[in-house]
């Protein structure tokens, strides 16, 4: 697939923030482990990236539906950059919290601008591929920081710089590439447009089918990669981070030749089915072989697997199944509505035994597989179709009043 000059500077930028932001993703729970954070404020560490998350997705999506995608880009570019010497100069949990909650409300409304900014400037025949590819760099940046503290893990030092360094290296990508990305066509095309809405019928089942696809994805990711290390093992919190977002990051390349042929009908149900039948075999695990690092890490592997399948067919179909003139303001709403229940989970989950913390998350997948359901039987294939055909139906503009 050969990328234009226009999509290629907007997938390059996107694509290095979305690896930032699964670098400070991993951040939190990583830092968990720190000798300046002490163990009573893990619970706060671990609640302010999705704290943030909820009000960058929220306000970020509705400037850029207002002020345009490449505003977002720029704003949130500003607020990422600002965010690094807060976490290389931090001397206590507290001025971490705040490094981590500027970066993660930059880079969570960033992801919030960049879906409608790829699907509006994307080739129909080729979205799915450029959506999946892009926000599997987040899987990736999660990856590397995982990796990065089981090599520095002896010097907390070491591992700072390490850290910096990595968030560091790629400002001048995005500072570049975000300079030169146009403003979005489609935007600008509907900005002075009304959409005449769809049917209430037809809103309710879109909107149930995002709202349970990101509750799952959010939560089960959170709960299973970012949130299970500090509260349950401690020891492993590192290596729990790279398995499972290793599993994700296959997965995700994997996808890119299949994700534009397949219908956006069965791809959901079929990845939240596998990821209920997975996230349910923890529990025999538990049971049977609880010492097992090796079939726990398998089938934490197998889970991002699906993980990964459902946020796929997530990020794809959010976009997608909004109007242009709301779609970041939709994406936003849908995402802060799964993100104010991440953060209620991190504090009640706090208490939960092992077998608990896992039928939580056999119920967090099975929300998701409600709404797959749905949409298998009243839903429809969006794959190769223009955005236009599948959201937007154009009207002039009423004039204004007075």
């Amino acid at each position: 697939m050969a990328l234009g000059r226009r999509l290629a500077v907007i997938v390059a930028s996107a694509s290095v923030t979305m690896f930032a932001w699964g670098v400070v993703l991993a951040l939190a729970p990583l830092l968990t482990e720190w000798p300046i954070v002490p163990r009573s404020y893990d619970v706060y560490l671990l609640v302010a990236p999705p704290a943030s998350l909820l009000a960058g997705s929220f306000l970020m999506g509705r400037f850029t539906d207002a002020f345009g995608r490449r505003s977002g880009f720029m704003a949130d570019m500003v607020m990422f950059s600002a965010s690094i010497p807060l976490i290389l100069l931090a001397r206590g949990a507290l001025d971490l919290i705040a490094g981590v909650a500027l970066a993660e409300f930059s880079l969570g409304g960033d992801e919030t601008t960049l879906l409608a900014y790829l699907a509006e400037e994307a080739p129909e025949e080729h979205r799915g591929k450029l959506l999946v590819g892009v926000t599997n760099m987040a899987n990736v940046g999660a990856l590397t920081a995982s990796a990065l503290a089981i090599l520095t893990g002896l010097s907390v030092s070491t591992q700072r710089l390490a850290f910096v360094a990595l968030l560091a290296s790629v400002v001048p990508v995005i500072v570049v590439t975000r300079l030169m990305a146009p403003e979005s066509f489609m935007w600008l095309k509907y900005r002075s447009w009304e959409m005449v809405t769809l049917s209430r019928r037809d809103y309710a089942v879109r909107l149930y089918f995002l709202i349970t696809m990101a509750i799952t994805v959010v939560l089960t990711y959170a709960l299973m990669a970012l949130v299970i290390g500090p509260y349950l093992f401690p020891r492993l919190t590192d290596w729990i981070i790279f398995i499972y977002n290793l599993g994700e990051s296959l997965a995700g390349f994997a996808l890119l030749p299949f994700i534009d042929s397949t219908s956006r009908r069965t791809f959901p149900f079929a990845a939240y089915l596998g990821g209920v039948v997975t996230m349910a075999l923890f529990i025999p695990q538990y049971v049977v072989a609880r010492g097992s690092l090796v079939a726990f890490g398998s089938l934490l592997f197998l889970n991002g697997v699906f993980g990964e399948m459902a946020w796929a067919a997530r990020v794809v179909m959010e976009p997608e199944l909004f109007p242009t003139r709301l779609r970041a303001t939709g994406v936003g709403a849908v995402r802060a509505t799964a993100y104010s229940l991440y953060v209620a989970s991190v504090f009640f989950t706090a208490s939960f035994n092992n077998v608990a913390y896992l039928l939580y998350n056999v119920g967090l997948w099975a929300v998701g597989l409600s709404g797959a359901s749905l949409w298998l039987l009243k839903g429809f294939d969006t794959s190769g179709r223009p955005l236009e055909a599948i959201s937007d139906v154009m009207a002039p503009a009423r004039p204004s009043r007075g």
